[in-house]
């Protein structure tokens, strides 16, 4: 053992590591929760709705097992070996370039329902640019890992490629969420229960929209500030969990929406008797219709019609 080549502070470079793996199959689970949903809730999405949200499920178990297989390699196989330790493996491919591909998949998806709510053409492609340059940004860094089989500073344009994945997933997170909430908030009309609805969809997109926004901030962080480390690669596994979340979180948000949008009340029999045998319980369900003035406000079909409000909200 004293002739061991261990660093005195691995654990800042295998520590980021198991975390990284670790929150990554928590996440996953939840993930995994959330499509147990989606499919038990029958939604009626068209296919191309349907498509993607499978698609990104199986991305994301690819992920999972490439993951884990870098961090087995890296903490079992290599144990006592720094090289192994430190070698990137599949790296390149399953933190920059998925993580990229889902990130762009997810930001597309909001830039559309931001189309919807608003009609303007301009705002979704802009969010869309910035999608497919981060997007870009992290294919590059991932083929430059490849390339130079490193994840380290001794690549020549690292700085820049992260710098454009990372703070652009950033910016593009922060601009949803303001484009969401104010154009969400022009579509109040003063009635309680439409408004409660408003609400709602506020909550969720600017708590999903803010916690990738944040998470990518961290890494960005982490990987200017201390470099020297290992630590950028906790948030890194996990960024990609935290947009496939958020978005099956906003379409399953469609059933609390739905019961927002009725009511039940139960009231006694008027056969009441002494013996608890003879009450029985009259359940009265309450459909209450609220007229807006914009309909698209929140439950557009995501089929086809924009028209109708089913998208965010109850079919």
């Amino acid at each position: 053992m004293a002739d061991c080549d261990i660093p005195p502070n691995v654990q800042e470079i295998a520590g980021p590591i198991l975390l990284g793996s670790q929150l990554n199959w928590f996440l996953y689970g939840v993930l995994t929760v959330q499509m147990y949903m989606y499919y038990q809730a029958r939604y009626k999405d068209n296919t191309f709705i349907r498509s993607v949200v499978w698609f990104m499920y199986i991305f994301e178990t690819l992920q999972t097992i490439l993951l884990t297989h870098d961090t087995f390699h890296q903490l079992a196989i290599s144990f006592g070996d720094i090289a192994g330790l430190e070698k990137p493996y599949l790296i390149g491919f399953e933190l920059p370039i998925q993580s990229g591909i889902i990130a762009c998949i997810t930001q597309s998806f909001y830039a559309w329902r931001i189309y919807i709510l608003s009609s303007s053409k301009w705002v979704p492609m802009f969010i869309v640019v910035m999608s497919l340059l981060q997007c870009g940004g992290g294919i590059a860094e991932g083929v430059a890992c490849f390339v130079f089989q490193t994840t380290s500073a001794d690549i020549p344009f690292e700085a820049r490629a992260v710098a454009v994945w990372i703070a652009g997933s950033a910016a593009c997170d922060i601009t949803i969420t303001l484009f969401m909430v104010f154009f969400l908030l022009r579509r109040r009309s003063g009635i309680q229960r439409t408004d409660n609805i408003v609400n709602r969809l506020i909550q969720v997109v600017v708590e999903t929209g803010l916690a990738t926004a944040t998470l990518a901030i961290v890494q960005l962080c982490m990987y200017l500030i201390i470099r020297d480390t290992t630590y950028y690669l906790t948030p890194a596994s996990i960024l990609p969990k935290a947009y496939s979340n958020s978005l099956l979180v906003l379409l399953n948000n469609r059933n609390t929406l739905r019961k927002q949008a009725e009511g039940t009340i139960t009231i006694p029999s008027a056969n009441n008797h002494s013996g608890s045998q003879g009450r029985r319980p009259i359940q009265v369900n309450i459909a209450q219709e609220s007229y807006i003035d914009h309909p698209s406000i929140a439950m557009v079909n995501l089929s086809t019609d924009k028209s109708r409000m089913e998208d965010f909200g109850a079919k």
